[in-house]
């Protein structure tokens, strides 16, 4: 951990004008605690943008009632931000995960601060706010706006309790404690609507989105003794049934649910050819570590990289990496 909270909140009280971002392929736990940052620091006078690499995935506009999600795919350009006096990267810790924000960062390497909860990091900042043991991103967001003494409001709740759901699996995930339901508590309370988040979240799937579950389902396999399973999908995959790219997004989860598996790794082909891989563990093999070796990172519980294609070699490298991660997790149990 990277605690400094008086630190920390000073930074945010001396500054005025911020520019907050995170990593490419957002997801609520990245869109949530932009917003429920923003929405923190709006509250105390600032003047706040949030701009990202990459256009809003439709299925999470919802997010955002207001429009205010940037990105330089669209709108913006990176000397629109000169004026910043702070750009806060959130839910991530890494120069690749940011896509075009990289340059932005880089050109701005006096004036970024960081605030994430995942284990992997590089040279990004000089200034670190991370807590590894926080379930979620929106979590330290929200210890923010506490210490602030900022009222909770139905725009600052909605999007962090997302984040912090989403992060937890549901609140279902280990790293769920009793604080985790006592905030999210909290949060319904300031007008956040789990039965609406939660309509938002998993019951808007188009057709072709089941379509492509159903394939990636049937095209798993196991090994191991089942303990292990692999997926994969293919840009012909997604083609093939009209999805689009962000139908991708949880596809693992559903293969981890699997009775008796204890490790997932889905392949996802990516429109430029490279490869997207993700890891999940329900046991001791640790997921960051994998995901490390491909140059990514994550949590010991989740993790992800991207690879190099062609496909069937990347898949090789995965395999034999999970399968050597097996095996050490099998001889330690042995010991």
């Amino acid at each position: 951990m990277r605690l400094d909270w008086a630190s920390l909140l000073d930074l945010l009280k001396s500054r005025e004008r911020f520019v907050l971002t995170s990593h490419v392929r957002p997801d609520c736990d990245a869109l949530g605690s932009e917003l429920g940052m923003a929405g923190i620091l709006e509250a105390l006078g600032k003047d706040v943008r949030i701009v990202n690499a990459q256009a809003t995935p439709a299925s999470l506009r919802w997010i955002d009632p207001d429009g205010r999600l940037e990105s330089l795919a669209e709108q913006v350009k990176p000397a629109d931000l000169a004026d910043r006096d702070l750009l806060i990267v959130l839910d991530t810790s890494a120069f690749a995960q940011l896509g075009a924000m990289a340059d932005v960062a880089k050109s701005m390497r006096d004036r970024v601060l960081v605030i994430d909860h995942h284990v992997s990091e590089d040279d990004l900042s000089d200034r670190w706010f991370k807590d590894t043991s926080a379930e979620a991103t929106a979590r330290i967001v929200y210890e923010i706006g506490l210490r602030l003494r900022v009222p909770l409001t139905e725009r600052i709740a909605t999007p962090i309790y997302a984040g912090l759901s989403t992060d937890t699996g549901g609140f279902r995930f280990p790293s769920v404690s009793g604080e985790s339901f006592r905030i999210a508590a909290r949060l319904v309370d300031a007008g956040a609507s789990p039965p609406a988040i939660y309509r938002e979240l998993f019951e808007q799937d188009t057709l072709a989105r089941l379509h492509l579950v159903g394939r990636t389902i049937a095209g798993a396999r196991t090994s191991h003794d089942g303990r292990v399973i692999f997926s994969s999908v293919r840009q012909s995959d997604i083609k093939e049934v009209g999805a689009v790219p962000a139908d991708t997004e949880d596809l693992i989860n559903l293969t981890l649910a699997v009775n008796g598996t204890e490790v997932a790794a889905i392949l996802i082909e990516q429109p430029d050819g490279r490869i997207k891989v993700s890891f999940r563990s329900r046991g001791p093999v640790d997921c960051s570590s994998l995901a490390g070796s491909f140059g990514g990172g994550g949590h010991k519980a989740a993790a992800g990289a991207i690879l190099d294609g062609p496909f069937d070699t990347a898949l090789a490298q995965v395999t034999e990496a999970v399968d050597a991660a097996w095996a050490e997790r099998m001889a330690e149990a042995a010991v």
